[in-house]
């Protein structure tokens, strides 16, 4: 290729790949173009959480998702070898006799992207393939920002309702299949107005920032958590049947209860429903969240599931102060 073509090639890459505003469908696009180069057998992108140096602290999730709890990763044992290592950049190698290029970004995003690209190319889309990741890089960083709440650094309500589609249409192609099912779990501090009248909103911005910790340390890295908005958060919570997922839940809940927060002890109010592949993506949400009003509007501090609440006596609206 000629310098002309090569620099004209690599603007047009620059303003396609600056064309996607979010890190999935990105990170779609530039998995996609990497295949395409000759000398490409695959390329695959993983979430870092944890630290690198422990093998007991470190977990990997890949992208696209994969829910399959049988799944076992061909790059697993190469990761974790060159994980430790790694201070970033891009990055050619050998393992068990096989080419790979790796790409880490490890600044200005949380948790640490990598694509691994295995196979062998030429020199020139060496250079290309350097050129995206630059971009790349600059780009996640950016959504990154985006697509999380400012106050607690969980994923946003934007990010959720993507993840929420990336989670469905996983389920729709795993039909009839061994995977366990994923939940949408809707969560809402009982009295939170109360916190913010009465102690300030500094303490209220406090009490989020504690209940989104709480919500790390009791959930798994395979489950995606979200701060929808005001003192409402969510949970996808997966691979679970209806018996792991309650405890899972329950667990949580009394977490809750247990942990002392800077205004005293809280509450948590919990909706919750199965995530059907057959049903619309947004609905999952709508459900929990019925059930979760329902739970606030009947007493709070407990766990309602969808199906449950038409059986339940409903409280007047006017009878109770829902926040």
């Amino acid at each position: 290729m000629s310098e002309h073509l090569h620099i004209k090639q690599a603007f047009e890459l620059s303003a396609k790949f600056l064309a996607h505003k979010s890190y999935n469908s990105l990170t779609h696009a530039v998995l996609h173009y990497f295949c395409s180069l000759e000398g490409v057998e695959d390329a695959v992108s993983y979430e870092i959480f944890g630290d690198a140096k422990s093998d007991t602290g470190l977990s990997i999730r890949r992208f696209p998702i994969t829910l399959d709890e049988s799944f076992e990763d061909r790059n697993k044992d190469l990761m974790l070898k060159t994980l430790p290592k790694s201070k970033g950049g891009v990055a050619c190698m050998k393992f068990s006799g096989e080419d790979y290029i790796f790409l880490d970004i490890t600044k200005d995003v949380i948790p640490r992207r990598i694509i691994l690209i295995t196979g062998k190319v030429s020199s020139a889309d060496m250079v290309l393939i350097e050129g995206v990741f630059g971009i790349y890089e600059k780009q996640v960083a950016l959504l990154d920002a985006k697509e999380r709440d400012m106050l607690t650094g969980l994923p946003n309500r934007q990010t959720m309702e993507l993840s929420l589609n990336e989670v469905v249409s996983f389920h729709r192609g795993h039909k009839n299949t061994h995977i366990k099912p994923s939940w949408m779990v809707v969560l809402d501090i009982d009295h939170f107005k109360n916190i913010n009248d009465t102690f300030g909103h500094l303490y209220g911005d406090e009490v989020l920032l504690h209940f989104a910790e709480l919500m790390k340390k009791t959930f798994r890295y395979t489950d995606f958590l979200f701060r929808y908005g005001g003192e409402e958060f969510v949970v996808i919570l997966n691979n679970a049947d209806e018996e792991h997922a309650l405890a899972t839940i329950d667990r949580f809940h009394q977490a809750v209860q247990a942990y002392t927060f800077p205004s005293g002890k809280l509450t948590v109010s919990i909706g919750y429903t199965i995530v059907d592949p057959v049903t619309p993506p947004m609905l999952h949400f709508e459900q929990a969240d019925r059930a979760l009003y329902h739970a606030k509007n009947n007493g709070r501090n407990q766990i309602i599931h969808f199906r449950d609440i038409d059986s339940r006596i409903e409280v007047r609206d006017d009878d109770i102060e829902l926040f």
